[in-house]
C-alpha cells in the first residue's frame, strides 16, 4: 500500500515523506527479532514483590549505530495479580571502549513503578566488564517523572556446565543513593532447552531474593525474602 501511495505520488511534495515512511518501516520488519511469553509465581521489581501470577508477552530486536555501538529496544506487555495491564519500553545504546561497555537507557512504565514516587520514565547510566569468566556490570539509575531514591544496581553472571547442561548464574545488588542503603540481594539460576521442530527456547528458572532495605520506604516497606519460579518461552525471527 505505501509502495502505491508513493508510485501515484510521484512528482508531488509528498511523495518522497511516503517513500521514506515506507522505506522506515520495511527496514523495521527486515529486522531480526526475539518474540517471548514469560509466566511467573511472582513478579518482583528490583528485589520487591508486586504482584502474583505474572504474564508477559515481548517482542525487542537491535540496530548497530555509528560509531560501532549498538542499540537495543523492547516492547514488554505485562499483567498481574495486583497492578492494572502495564505497557513498558525500553531502549539501551551501548559502546564498547578499551575492554568496557558503556551504555545508556531509557525505561518507560505506563503505569509507573510506584518505588518511592511513581516511576513513568528514567534513564540508567551503565558500565560493564567481563573479569575471567565474570560479567560485571554497575547502572546508576535517574528518574525523569518520578523519584526512585537515586536506585542503582550492581550485577554479576556467569554459565557454568553442570552434567552436560549449561546453567547460567545471575546475581544482583540493589542500593539507594538518598538513603545510602542496600536494597536487596537476588540471585537467578535458569537454563536453556530447545523445542523441535518449532525451535522454541525455553528457559525454565528460579530467583531467590534477600530483603536487605530498612529506611529506604516505598516498595520495600514490608519488603521480604522471597523466592519465585518461572518460565520463558521465546523464539527468533
Amino acid at each position: 500500500m505505501l509502495a502505491a501511495v508513493a508510485f501515484a505520488s510521484a512528482g508531488s511534495a509528498s511523495a518522497s515523506v511516503v517513500s521514506a515512511a515506507g522505506e522506515l518501516v520495511s527496514t523495521f520488519l527486515d529486522r531480526p527479532f526475539e518474540a517471548s511469553v514469560t509466566a511467573t509465581s511472582q513478579e518482583l521489581f528490583r528485589g520487591t514483590r508486586v504482584g502474583d501470577s505474572l504474564v508477559a508477552a515481548s517482542v525487542s530486536t537491535g540496530w548497530d549505530i555509528p560509531g560501532d555501538g549498538v542499540l537495543d529496544v523492547g516492547l514488554a506487555f505485562e499483567d498481574n495479580s495486583d497492578a492494572d495491564f502495564e505497557t513498558l519500553f525500553t531502549a539501551k545504546a551501548t559502546k564498547a571502549v578499551a575492554g568496557y561497555d558503556f551504555s545508556v537507557g531509557f525505561n518507560y512504565y505506563s503505569e509507573g513503578t510506584n518505588v518511592v514516587g511513581d516511576i513513568t520514565s528514567e534513564l540508567g547510566l551503565g558500565v560493564a566488564r567481563t573479569v575471567g569468566p565474570v560479567d560485571l556490570s554497575v547502572t546508576q539509575f535517574i528518574a525523569l517523572d518520578g523519584d526512585n531514591d537515586n536506585y542503582g544496581e550492581v550485577g554479576a553472571s556467569l554459565s557454568r556446565e553442570v552434567a552436560g547442561r549449561v546453567i547460567d548464574v545471575k546475581g544482583a545488588l540493589g542500593y539507594v543513593l538518598d538513603e545510602a542503603e542496600l536494597t536487596h540481594a537476588q540471585a537467578t539460576l535458569s537454563t536453556d532447552f530447545t523445542v523441535n521442530p518449532f525451535d522454541l527456547k525455553v528457559t525454565p528458572y528460579v530467583t531467590g531474593v534477600l530483603a536487605l532495605a530498612s529506611d529506604a520506604g516505598g516498595i520495600y516497606d514490608g519488603a521480604d525474602d522471597e523466592v519465585i519460579v518461572g518460565v520463558k518461552v521465546s523464539k527468533s525471527f
